[in-house]
């Protein structure tokens, strides 16, 4: 055994036991180890030591492992040892391993994604599916798959705010994924309770924040710069991505963004609407998963970027076949409604509007017109035009909005016009109460919920105020979700939290577009109502999606109102209507719905349809501009490689089997037939009465999949640094609002129980079912696997009598990996070494010995009272091992070798590609500076600067693939002997 560290091997320094991840060379010779603990306080903890100046500092010989015999009733202890490590060591197989398993439906489409990440070295991948078609589980089983592998130890998942508790619950639920919520309150605690200098996000290893509130915070932006995550989850990241019609705020989320993606292994990125009809913006997202394939922002090439991407459209058939069962066809109602004539001056005098403020503007677009501001308010109601009227009307009065003393007479006179439509003059909220007053709706209902959706905070709060008292209503009954208050991000959650329960009072919900992004509003509710169309086809897509989504168990009813005036300029304006026609169409088969628009951004497309509307030329003019665009985009989806870039799906399949000249694959041993029996049989082992683990006896139900336990001390939080308080669960275990009443839980691996748990939960006040899915990824199995490392003695393991063996034999259980230089494996063998009574040795898989020594069975034990031959077994058994490491090894090193080459060889056709864009930009690069102009000089400082990010882009990542692909060429890998049988 080498006595020097690498990558892979298991010291003992400073009295703990610490696995090395890494190491690198200092000054004068000395050399750093990074380490992560194995035992004791030290567990998962990461430290770096400089291996010379630790004292007693050795690496460990496997060979001298203590035998300590077994002598619980039927070798329980080392069956629950061994099957503990097995499910505690990674796997380095690339064959999905939560498929069909995780508490979700399995729909054959959300396979994709998890495929394509497997096939990935580095995972990065843009989820672009369209709106409900469950990005958020999609991106929930790639977390599981990484997990599984040990790629996921430390997660990071950035989201809007209104998503937080949504997302968080989802990776609890459905995947037993705990993620620590970081919103304003509870960042506001965590900085009560650790000090000044510690970084918020070494308190736990998995959390959930939003994007503004990184981007507001100096302190959490500071401490991403020193932070690394294994995955990085950035939701609805689209409000990260470079956008033409934005600035601000968006341009701090992209750059947060591209801080965020330089601090991980694994991206993914979510959201519907991937660019706003411009390479640019794909390309801002492209670049954030991969730098290397971007050479010109302005010409994306589909081939380039095929396996970074997944979008599938509600159109594409293997979505629709698997959607089509599950999702009930959504129906579209059409109100028409006569204006009143209070409206129709009001709407009239808008349409003839001639303002000096509009003539004066530089813009020269409709969307920056006044007179297209109050058209888009009028349509909302006549409280949001009142509102925009007298606002502007006081800024001429005092100076600080433009508009002439004409201006101002003309607003003041359509502000008399617009004050006169009271409630009962104002024709479309009548029509939404005789549409309620025709379903008979009473609120009595607790299922029948409506969401109404306004673009404007003045019609959202007037309606929440009207309805009340036109209803008869309680405050209770009435919620509203607009962004407007300090605590919008607390108060959001809440709000939506209870939407979704039974016991709800809430019966209205009444929201501004702030709530159209992801939000689930489908639980207890299938009626929708668009009271102001917004004049945007992605929003009113988003909108719809709230409750036109998978897991939606009615007809979803979306209503949407269009009044009909006598005035041909007020008819003219009236275009909306021909969106909802789009989307139907973008329904039956058109696919991405960006075309109808020629945007795939909501506020460009805002742009559009004002020009629209401006014109005055009409609905069926519109329509006829719409169904251009489309007609164009068939023509080039074929042909333009760059715009089936933009528009296009991604579904192309990806291979993730093994290449036929690498070895075999292992899938990991069981000795258990399945998590819950192994849980029943480590959670009996834990509960005696004498070592006191659960402060009451856990119980069990077999028949219904049950197991019930309180919560252990050792499983609380201890020292009340980070998200959760002193006393409550460990974050790293459960959210605490997963804990049900007297700190107990229940544990099944029943999906439809926990389906039928989550369900139930929204019918009580707790909206966290208290009922756990138990399956390979739940985090309990490492509290398992602490507990069994205490049934025996550090740096030891179990030798157990079996009577499958004859006199004589041995046979030696043992895991080796060898790994990269990062210490994560390459190679993951599992291995019996069988030695016979004459010495000879033959190897057998761990999986084939179970089998023919009925290890899984009631097995009879006895204590082993002379260990000496089985101690002396241990040596030739570890040599022969690493042998046969060593060798596969070898025959992997060519194979691995020609994969890196090919991505080298990638790597460089692409550094080509940017050399060539940089001279096309910039020019060829002068033999020397002499004879040029100031000009020239300073081009080709520009360009020598740009020359030198793009040698560091691409040393960056070939190192990378270098460092994660290349195997440690230690001459005796590091194995580690897990139980010895004899006969």
């Amino acid at each position: 055994m080498s006595a020097h560290p690498v990558p892979g091997s298991v010291i003992s320094l400073r009295s703990a036991v610490w696995k090395i991840l890494g190491t690198s060379t200092l000054r004068h010779g000395f050399r750093e180890v990074h380490c992560r603990g194995l035992s004791g306080l030290v567990r998962d903890k990461e430290a770096r030591f400089v291996w010379e100046l630790e004292q007693g500092a050795q690496v460990l010989d496997p060979a001298a492992v203590k035998l300590v015999p077994d002598a619980s009733p039927g070798l329980i202890d080392t069956k629950l040892h061994l099957e503990a490590s097995f499910r505690n060591t990674p796997t380095t197989t690339r064959r999905p391993l939560t498929l069909g398993r995780a508490a979700i439906d399995d729909l054959s489409f959300q396979h994709l994604p998890v495929e394509r990440a497997l096939a990935q070295d580095r995972v990065r991948l843009l989820i672009a599916d369209d709106v409900g078609l469950g990005k958020t589980l999609e991106a929930g089983l790639i977390a599981s798959e990484l997990t599984l592998r040990g790629r996921a130890d430390r997660i990071l998942v950035v989201t809007t705010k209104a998503m937080l508790t949504q997302f968080q619950k989802e990776f609890w639920t459905r995947f037993s994924i705990p993620l620590s919520r970081l919103d304003s309150a509870a960042i506001r605690r965590m900085r009560n309770r650790i000090p000044a200098h510690y970084n918020v996000f070494d308190q736990f290893d998995r959390s959930i924040v939003s994007i503004d509130t990184l981007k507001r915070d100096t302190q959490i932006r500071d401490a991403i710069k020193h932070s690394y995550w294994d995955l990085i989850i950035i939701d609805e990241a689209h409000n990260a991505a470079a956008r033409k019609a934005s600035a601000g705020s968006n341009s701090q989320r992209a750059e947060l963004a591209q801080l965020l993606s330089r601090r991980t292994d694994s991206l993914i990125l979510l959201t519907a609407t991937p660019h706003d009809g411009s390479q640019e913006s794909f390309a801002s997202l492209i670049e954030m998963l991969d730098p290397t394939r971007v050479p010109d922002p302005t010409r994306l090439h589909r081939s380039d970027i095929e396996d970074l991407v997944v979008r599938r459209f509600r159109s594409d058939k293997s979505v629709a076949a698997d959607i089509g069962k599950q999702v009930p066809e959504r129906r579209l109602i059409r109100r028409n409604f006569p204006l009143s004539p209070e409206e129709e001056l009001a709407y009239q005098t808008i349409a003839e509007l001639h303002l000096d403020l509009d003539e004066q503007s530089s813009r020269g677009r409709a969307i920056d017109l006044f007179r297209t501001t109050l058209a888009k308010a009028i349509f909302s109601s006549p409280a949001a035009c009142l509102e925009t009227l007298r606002r502007r009307i006081h800024g001429i009065d005092n100076g600080t909005a433009r508009g002439t003393d004409e201006d101002r007479d003309r607003l003041a006179a359509l502000s008399d016009h617009v004050a006169a439509i009271d409630t009962d003059a104002f024709s479309k909220y009548q029509e939404l109460l005789c549409m309620l007053r025709d379903l008979r709706w009473n609120g009595k209902n607790p299922r029948d919920r409506i969401v109404i959706f306004s673009e404007r905070i003045a019609t959202v709060s007037w309606l929440a105020n009207r309805l009340r008292d036109d209803l008869n209503l309680s405050d209770e009954q009435v919620a509203r979700v607009d962004g407007g208050s300090v605590e919008a991000d607390v108060r959001t959650q809440e709000i939506i939290d209870e939407f979704g329960q039974e016991k709800s009072p809430i019966r209205f919900l009444i929201a501004s577009d702030m709530a159209s992004e992801g939000l689930n509003l489908h639980f207890q509710c299938h009626r929708l109502i668009h009271f102001d169309l917004p004049w945007s086809l992605l929003r009113f897509q988003q909108r719809n999606g709230r409750i036109d989504r998978y897991g939606q168990d009615r007809h979803p009813l979306i209503t949407y109102f269009v009044g009909e005036s006598s005035h041909p300029k007020v008819r003219q304006m009236w275009v909306l209507e021909k969106l909802v026609e789009k989307d139907e169409a973008a329904q039956a088969g058109v696919g991405d719905p960006a075309v109808f628009l020629g945007t795939g951004d909501a506020d460009q497309e805002e742009v559009v349809v004002a020009e629209a509307v401006a014109s005055g030329n009409g609905a069926e003019a519109f329509d006829a501009e719409m169904s251009a665009r489309v007609a164009d985009a068939q023509t080039h989806m074929s042909l333009d490689d760059q715009f089936a870039a933009l528009f296009g799906e991604y579904a192309t399949p990806s291979s993730t089997e093994p290449e036929a000249s690498a070895a075999p694959e292992q899938d990991p041993p069981r000795l258990f037939p399945d998590t819950f029996a192994y849980a029943t049989k480590m959670i009996e082992r834990l509960s005696r009465p004498e070592d006191g683990v659960f402060p009451s006896a856990p119980s069990f139900a077999p028949k219904d999949r049950m197991i019930r336990i309180s919560i252990p001390e050792d499983m609380l939080a201890r020292d009340g640094f980070g998200y959760a308080g002193e006393g409550a669960v460990d974050g790293r275990y459960m959210p605490e609002e997963a804990v049900g009443p007297g700190s107990r839980i229940e544990l099944t691996d029943q999906a439809q129980v926990i389906n039928q748990a989550i369900n139930q939960a929204k019918m009580q006040e707790r909206s966290w079912p208290t009922v756990q899915y138990l399956w390979d990824a739940h985090p309990i199995l490492e509290w398992f696997a602490d507990r069994a490392n205490t049934f025996f003695p550090e740096h030891s393991a179990p030798v157990a009598p079996l009577s499958g063996l004859t006199n004589g034999q041995i046979a030696v259980v043992m895991h080796g990996a060898i790994p990269n230089a990062n210490g994560a494996p390459v190679i993951d063998r599992w291995a019996v070494m069988v030695q016979q009574p004459d010495g000879s040795i033959h190897m057998e898989e761990v999986q084939d010995f179970i089998a023919s020594m009925r290890l899984a069975n009631d097995t009879p034990g006895r204590t082993v009272k002379d260990l000496a031959p089985a101690q002396a077994s241990i040596p030739n058994a570890v040599d022969r091992f690493q042998s046969h490491l060593v060798n596969i090894r070898r025959e992997r090193a060519a194979q691995i070798q020609r994969d890196l080459d090919a991505v080298l060889e990638r790597l460089g056709e692409l550094e080509g590609r940017f050399r060539s864009q940089l001279t096309l930009e910039l020019g060829e690069e002068p033999s020397n500076d002499i004879g040029l102009s100031p000009t020239e000089k300073r081009r080709m400082t520009i360009r020598r600067a740009k020359e030198q990010r793009i040698e560091r882009l691409f040393e960056d990542w070939a190192e990378w693939f270098g460092r994660t692909r290349q195997m440690v060429e230690d001459p005796n890998p590091y194995v580690d002997v897990k139980a010895v049988f004899v006969g």
